[in-house]
């Protein structure tokens, strides 16, 4: 298993992805989930940040869903934020269909990441946070809150935050994996209003709490709140 600070080539990108991919195949329906809570907020050109966002693959389906996107990812591996790049084909980020992807190497749990995104402007006006299969790679949940309460405060107002992540499984225990009643209570904590949390096995019609029950999202757990 190749961990993300591990990978040193393309091939091993490729490799981790892949994996991923394969052991998971409901991380497609998870992250098409997490575009159409965005796309649901009817921002002609929203402001999105991926936290986590390891070689883009989160990225590439976000950018086929949501024309006009302007995103920035973040992610502790230089190998990987440098594979994303030119994934995406331009050194500036600016693709021809006018959407604009930019990825940049932070330490989540440091407050460097936030600094880039006010050095950028992006202070109160980012519409979207994302996220998927990551945050319980941040550790305990002490780090999450972090995180997460820092994203909160660089929303705008009506902003989302909308990720999948693993949950607890009692039969295989991790100690950062928490079930779907800790991330409620972790994310009432942080001071996101909760319309409606899907549950690992929900995803969207319209507005307000949305549900898709004919997808299965195995594992996952598919949280979305606002500021």
């Amino acid at each position: 298993m190749i961990r993300s600070a591990d990978v040193r080539t393309d091939a091993e990108a490729r490799s981790r992805e892949a994996r991923l991919n394969r052991e998971r195949p409901q991380r497609m329906a998870a992250a098409d989930w997490i575009a159409a809570q965005i796309s649901a907020g009817n921002r002609s050109s929203p402001r999105v940040v991926e936290l986590a966002c390891g070689a883009g693959f989160l990225a590439e389906r976000l950018q086929r869903q949501l024309p006009g996107i302007r995103y920035c990812g973040f992610d502790l591996s230089a190998h990987l934020v440098d594979y994303a790049r030119r994934r995406f084909e331009s050194a500036g980020g600016r693709r021809r269909d006018g959407t604009a992807f930019e990825f940049r190497c932070a330490n989540l749990v440091t407050d460097d990441w936030s600094t880039q995104l006010v050095g950028m402007g992006w202070a109160g006006r980012v519409d979207a946070f994302v996220s998927i299969q990551a945050l319980h790679d941040l550790g305990k949940i002490q780090r999450q809150l972090q995180v997460l309460k820092q994203a909160r405060r660089l929303l705008r107002e009506g902003g989302l935050l909308a990720y999948a992540d693993l949950l607890s499984d009692a039969d295989n225990p991790h100690p950062s994996r928490y079930s779907g009643d800790e991330h409620e209570e972790m994310l009432r904590a942080c001071g996101f209003s909760i319309p409606g949390l899907p549950s690992q096995q929900r995803g969207y019609e319209d507005s307000g709490a949305r549900e898709l029950t004919e997808v299965d999202f195995g594992d996952f757990g598919c949280f979305v709140c606002c500021k």
